[in-house]
């Protein structure tokens, strides 16, 4: 009995120091969490640096880890969380990934991590449309991070060439049309000095102006986009489907007239050599282009502004450019789609608009996180007004909040990136769409790059009945991938 009395005397005794250890002022462990990004080089160190101070001002342990694919946070979220940890606490989610995220349960609603009234109070701060593509069956469970879309890219002074002296290929430029549309360029067609006016008329002039002029020494197309397997090129063939009238139902369907005007175009380029032959030959990339700006190769093209960032240079010290003189780079919205096809009056039988792609990235909880109201303190730490002008305006980031928005002159010094901006948000307004929103996407995009290899690099099709039966594959594949979709549902 005396013995027993010992052990409970010794129990009590090591209980009563460590719990005044603890009250002594013991340090307890830090929270620790885990960021999930994929960022560029430069941009992935600036991030890190970023995660110090607010690993400073809070007392928390932030860990990064990248994913390749968009694809992969998904997968990550799923092991940690079958494992039964928690410790990714914040992940940077890509466009196609927002709805797959949200709809299958891996993320938390941010109303049931925040007070409704500050939540309210703390979204006011961003852009509706990028808070928009956030929500989902009205819950908002995103913070934005940044928004994308294509704007024009151009050299000014090669521009200025084509309107000084473009009429001497008038009656070629007009025969290769006639042989497609029966008529030629359109009636009382002239270019337009400015590019906000530009349709694809005025693409087919300057891009055979310049593929017929010799510049230092060279002869060859000088309009490009993107060409290879990748979604960077599926963006693109979306984005001129949306020019030429379409909407999310005729990309899924694949039969509309604006899909087929869309690869029309693409084989009337293709077949008169009035596209770099590298966008299928080298399969360009994004960074293909910027080398072929570098070289003197292209001089018109389609990018989101952080390419306008590199292409320029200035904007970092890593940054260096891709222009001998930057102030030769023109940036303006978007040209309007319209139809090959003319009426017998001259006037295209179909007009879209200057629309552009929408893109972006925004900031999700997932259901992993060790504590969510620090992850939702650490994306509104992220996108606040400081840093998100400091992140903007060295790596061209199109911003997401109202105060950087509404104060552009204010927030980025250099008048090159204001324009860039300015530029970015009539867009905006003349309208952007984004690709639809399905977890079937990918397959669904890999359509588009096999109908495009096949139609106009490869058969350069342009009459519409043959294009419409190629694509007729294309589109029953398309209907079984979807009708699998809802089945599985």
């Amino acid at each position: 009995m005396e013995k027993k009395m010992t052990y409970k005397k010794k129990f009590f005794c090591l209980l009563g120091i460590c719990l005044l250890i603890f009250s002594c002022g013991g340090k307890p462990e830090k929270t620790e969490m885990t960021v999930l990004i994929r960022m560029m080089d430069i941009q992935d160190l600036w991030f890190r640096e970023k995660m110090k101070e607010f690993e400073n001002e809070n007392q928390v342990k932030i860990n990064v880890a990248t994913f390749d694919q968009v694809e992969d946070v998904r997968e990550m979220i799923d092991l940690e969380r079958k494992s039964g940890k928690t410790t990714i606490g914040l992940v940077k989610t890509a466009m196609e990934m927002v709805y797959p995220l949200a709809g299958q349960n891996y993320l938390i609603p941010l109303e049931d991590i925040i007070d409704s009234s500050q939540l309210e109070r703390d979204l006011k701060e961003y852009l509706p449309e990028a808070l928009k593509v956030g929500t989902i069956d009205n819950k908002v469970y995103y913070i934005p991070r940044k928004l994308e879309t294509y704007l024009m890219f151009f050299l000014k002074s090669k521009v200025q060439d084509a309107l000084n002296n473009w009429e001497k290929h008038g009656k070629r430029i007009d025969s290769i049309l006639k042989q497609v549309n029966n008529y030629g360029l359109p009636k009382g067609y002239q270019l337009e000095s400015d590019p906000q006016e530009w349709d694809y008329y005025d693409l087919v002039v300057l891009s055979y102006f310049w593929a017929n002029s010799p510049y230092q020494g060279l002869t060859l197309p000088r309009v490009a986009h993107r060409g290879k397997r990748y979604a960077g090129t599926v963006n693109e063939l979306v984005t001129r489907i949306y020019q030429l009238g379409g909407h999310k139902e005729d990309v899924l369907s694949m039969t509309t007239d604006p899909v087929i005007d869309c690869f029309q175009w693409e084989s009337f380029f293709i077949l008169n050599n009035l596209y770099h032959p590298g966008m299928w030959e080298q399969a360009f990339s994004g960074g293909n282009i910027w080398k072929a700006i570098s070289q003197g190769e292209v001089f018109l093209c389609f990018l989101h502004q952080i390419d306008l960032f590199f292409v320029h240079g200035g904007s970092d010290p890593t940054m260096t450019g891709y222009l001998l003189d930057p102030e030769d780079m023109g940036v303006s919205i978007m040209p309007k789609g319209i139809s090959l096809d003319l009426t017998e009056e001259g006037q295209p039988q179909r007009e879209g608009g200057h629309f552009s792609n929408l893109y972006g990235w925004w900031w999700g909880i997932p259901v992993t996180s060790p504590d969510p109201e620090l992850s939702y303190k650490l994306a509104r730490f992220i996108t606040s007004k400081e840093n998100q002008i400091e992140e903007c305006s060295r790596f061209g980031m199109y911003p997401v909040r109202n105060d950087v928005i509404d104060n552009l002159e204010q927030a980025f010094d250099a008048p090159w990136k204001q324009e860039i901006f300015r530029v970015s948000r009539l867009q905006f307004e003349k309208g952007t769409e984004a690709t639809p929103q399905l977890t079937q996407w990918p397959q669904i995009g890999k359509n588009y790059l096999d109908a495009w290899y096949e139609i106009s690099v490869d058969k350069k099709l342009l009459k519409r009945k043959e294009i419409a039966k190629s694509l007729d594959k294309y589109a029953q594949l398309n209907q079984t991938i979807l009708s699998s979709a809802q089945a599985e549902e």
